[in-house]
């Protein structure tokens, strides 16, 4: 070959690779830019979103530091909607099957339709994991691990959920949570600055207090949710996380009860509605139902609640893993005596007798019983049994008033008339003292003989105390004004003036439209035991960080400062005295029986028995201990430490029924002999012998809660 050949077949192979390197080069800079243009394209496709994470609600405490509300770490099975939404139709729903039959052979009974409802709730977002069943056992938790391919998209994650230590104890006064509704949403959410970092914001799938505590406190419970930013693709897909910003706990609420004295009162409540049932009505009477009733202990010195007890109860815990719509009508039936009903604060009873307190201040303060008036309050007056008031509903009308004491004959005077609890001494008080006075109101507005309506007002009937606590009722203080309300709202049918004498003289015992709530009467005895300072009453004392610091406190609030005279005050706790300590007393019997040297710790109280149309009678005590009394051990500048209210519906006798449960809860506090409440966890192993009667280990080994 001749070198000019040979040269040229040199040029054509170096051509030829740079020609291959050229064509190389432009073919990896068509498929750069094909894959720039892709990254571009899916640059603009791509988003960044953000998942919230539920903060852990704060704890509930009581006065001494026990949580009686906490949370616990549960495992809970949940449905990866992205997952879920790619498979074909008839894989889901036969996926759905096998998973619904998973959970319910676990023990957790549910439906196929109770996971499509819960896939099908658009409250969570799409890259949120929907819960389908909450604390689930370790059994489940090892077959789905085992068993991924047969349900794609299923995890089981943990979760922060409501617990409690001491079961049903308090149930009324701390509520319970549940899903957010969405104008519950709207409310709280309109409250929050988007701005802030550490606002408190909500899902349409969080929980939120509903009543009692977790309600009223829901600001302080709730803490800061976490944030999870995540960047998905335009299929949805999740690509990568970018950041998590844990949440944040909420604040402790300690509250004003006493974990001991809640207990004991809920014991002694339960007993004591048992007792009655079990009492033979008299005949022809109706039968003692007794199947709902209230304890409420207030102390007098501070305006703190101490202890809030309401029968039937419910478990909060029922609401962690959702109720149902069923479940829900049965702690609302009537027919099941309402259980989620808070009665302390939700029911309203005529007071009976306990309002007698009332009408016999009423009577000192307006100058019915004095020099001036009717009579002085150390003067006799025969008590015959009966009442006759002339001209009671309109000219030439007569009202007989019976007393059970009828054909007693007794001579009482006002200390006499409250231990003995004569109804006729009253009734001339309502009816020859209030009544006959003008009924012009003053420069005030205030009416001459409404006297004892505007006492029953000053001592917190008719409004609410202001506690704490949501729902509560007002009740009833009937007057002239009252009665026009309910005439022109059809109905009362009476003809001329709708209030007369007979009104009156009702409600001077404490009967007829009168309604009081068992917080009230309890709030009202306190307010009379400390010389007349009426409290608003506290549910809680304080609150703190999860780290222990303190962010608030809740001290005293008196609403009111009657300043009660001693010369008024004297006789009427006289009188209460003697019901409980004296011969003759309406309860003397009952707390001369009880395990404590009533001498020594004196209680000032009284009976109440209210009539209801077609039921047995509406039992009731109200009190508040210890007090002076000469000869006893107690000081004469003590302020009473406890008052108490005892309400039991249809359970007859005030004496029989509603003074015995009182007088047993009196005894535990005189002699300082309170049980110590027991967890349930507490209560198992006592029941298997690991610990003793003081809570200590019955083997010698520590104890751990």
């Amino acid at each position: 070959m001749t070198d000019g050949a040979l040269r040229m077949r040199v040029f054509a192979f170096i051509a030829l690779v740079l020609f291959s390197g050229l064509v190389a080069r432009l073919w990896y800079l068509q498929g750069l830019e094909a894959q720039r243009e892709e990254l571009q394209q899916r640059a603009q496709t791509n988003v960044l979103e953000e998942v919230y994470e539920e903060a852990p609600r704060g704890r509930i405490l009581d006065r001494n530091g026990r949580v009686i509300v906490d949370n616990k770490v549960v495992e809970v099975v949940t449905i990866d909607r992205g997952i879920v939404d790619d498979l074909d139709p008839v894989q889901r729903d036969e996926m759905f099957l096998r998973l619904a039959i998973a959970i319910s052979r676990s023990g957790r009974l549910t439906k196929v339709g109770d996971i499509v409802d819960q896939y099908g709730d658009r409250s969570y977002g799409p890259f949120e994991r929907v819960p389908v069943a909450v604390d689930v056992n370790p059994e489940l938790l090892v077959f789905l691990g085992e068993r991924q391919d047969q349900f794609p998209g299923v995890n089981v994650v943990q979760r922060t959920v409501r617990s409690y230590p001491y079961g049903r104890t308090a149930a009324h006064l701390l509520g319970y949570v549940g899903p957010i509704t969405r104008a519950e949403w709207q409310a709280r959410n309109q409250l929050i600055d988007p701005d802030d970092p550490d606002a408190k914001t909500y899902q349409l799938n969080h929980e939120i207090g509903k009543t009692g505590v977790e309600l009223i406190f829901e600001d302080e419970l709730r803490g800061v949710p976490g944030t999870r930013f995540i960047e998905v693709d335009a299929s949805r897909k999740v690509v990568r996380e970018y950041d998590y910003v844990p949440p944040v706990p909420g604040n402790d609420v300690w509250l004003s009860i006493d974990l001991d004295l809640q207990a004991l009162a809920e014991q002694e409540l339960t007993t004591g509605l048992a007792a009655a049932r079990s009492r033979t009505p008299q005949e022809g009477a109706p039968p003692n139902v007794a199947a709902a009733g209230s304890v409420v202990a207030i102390d007098p010195r501070n305006g703190d609640l101490l202890a809030m007890a309401s029968f039937p109860t419910y478990e909060p815990a029922d609401f962690v893993n959702g109720i149902t719509a069923t479940q829900f009508r049965e702690l609302t039936s009537e027919d099941n005596f309402s259980p989620i009903l808070n009665r302390a604060i939700q029911g309203t009873y005529a007071p009976g007798s306990t309002f007698k307190l009332i009408t016999a201040l009423a009577a000192l303060q307006e100058g019915v019983l004095g020099d001036a008036g009717l009579r002085r309050p150390t003067d006799l007056y025969l008590d015959t049994g009966t009442y006759t008031y002339s001209n009671c509903f309109e000219e030439s009308s007569t009202c007989l008033f019976s007393s059970p004491y009828a054909g007693g004959g007794r001579q009482v005077d006002l200390p006499a008339s409250l231990r003995v609890s004569s109804d006729t001494y009253f009734y001339e008080i309502a009816g020859e003292g209030f009544w006959t006075r003008s009924s012009e109101p003053d420069e005030d507005g205030l009416r001459p003989d409404e006297g004892i309506q505007l006492w029953a007002r000053q001592l917190g009937f008719g409004s609410d105390s202001g506690l704490q606590v949501p729902y509560e009722r007002s009740g009833a203080v009937p007057d002239r004004d009252y009665y026009d309300r309910q005439f022109d709202a059809g109905v009362f049918a009476v003809d001329g003036s709708q209030w007369f004498a007979g009104a009156t003289i009702n409600l001077s015992i404490g009967q007829g439209e009168l309604l009081v709530t068992p917080l009230q009467l309890a709030n009202a005895y306190a307010t009379f035991g400390n010389g007349g300072a009426l409290h608003q009453p506290n549910v809680a004392v304080r609150v703190t960080d999860p780290d222990g610091e303190m962010v608030r406190e809740f001290g005293p609030r008196v609403l009111r400062d009657l300043e009660i005279p001693e010369e008024f005050q004297a006789p009427i706790e006289e009188g209460l005295l003697g019901a409980t300590m004296d011969t003759g007393g309406t309860a003397t019997r009952v707390f001369g029986q009880a395990n404590f040297n009533v001498w020594n710790w004196p209680v000032a109280g009284k009976t109440g028995t209210a009539e209801v149309d077609l039921k047995a009678d509406t039992s009731l005590f109200a009190a508040y201990g210890p007090v002076y009394r000469p000869g006893s051990a107690v000081a004469p500048d003590t302020v009473p430490e406890v008052a108490l209210s005892v309400v039991m519906e249809e359970s007859g006798f005030g004496s029989a029924s509603a003074a015995p449960v009182a007088a047993a809860i009196f005894e535990h506090l005189a002699t300082d002999t309170v049980p110590v409440a027991r967890s349930l966890n507490e209560t198992a192993r006592y029941a298997l012998g690991l610990i003793d009667d003081d809570g200590q280990s019955a083997t010698g080994e520590g104890v751990n809660e």
